[in-house]
C-alpha cells in the first residue's frame, strides 16, 4: 500500500525537477539580470529540494520492486546521473553569473533545453518500456 504513494511522490518531485531545470535552461540565457534570478530562484525552490527527493524516492522505489538487477534500471540510472550533473552546471554557472553580472550566458545554456528535454524522453522511455 506504501508503494503507490511513493511512486506518486517520485512522479512529482521528478516533474518538479524538469520545470525547474527549464526554468534554469531558459532563464539562464537571457541576459536580464531579472531573468537570472528568476532562474536561480527555480534552482532554489524547485529543481535542487526535488532533485534531492528523486534521489531518495527513486532508489526506495527499486528496493520495493527487486528493480536492482534490471539492466533498464542501471541504464536509467546513467541518463539520471547526467541530468543531475546537468542540474549541478547549471546551477553552478548561475550562481557564477549571478555574482558577475556582465558576464554573457555561456553555451551551455543553449543546449542545456534539449538536452534536458532530450534526456527526459530517454529516461521516460526506459522506465515505461523496460526494453533491456
Amino acid at each position: 500500500m506504501l508503494y503507490p504513494w511513493i511512486k506518486a511522490l517520485h512522479l512529482i518531485a521528478v516533474i518538479t525537477f524538469i520545470a525547474g531545470l527549464v526554468t534554469m535552461a531558459l532563464g539562464g540565457r537571457l541576459a536580464q539580470s531579472e531573468w537570472r534570478r528568476v532562474a536561480r530562484r527555480a534552482d532554489y525552490g524547485l529543481a535542487s529540494p526535488a532533485l534531492i527527493v528523486v534521489w531518495i524516492t527513486g532508489p526506495v522505489l527499486a528496493v520495493m520492486a527487486h528493480w536492482w538487477h534490471a539492466p533498464w534500471l542501471m541504464a536509467k540510472l546513467v541518463f539520471v546521473v547526467v541530468v543531475s550533473a546537468l542540474h549541478g552546471r547549471l546551477s553552478a554557472t548561475l550562481r557564477r553569473m549571478e555574482r558577475d553580472a556582465s558576464q554573457s550566458p555561456p553555451a551551455l545554456f543553449r543546449r542545456a533545453l534539449p538536452l534536458t528535454l532530450a534526456l527526459t524522453a530517454v529516461i521516460v522511455a526506459l522506465v515505461v518500456v523496460k526494453p533491456l
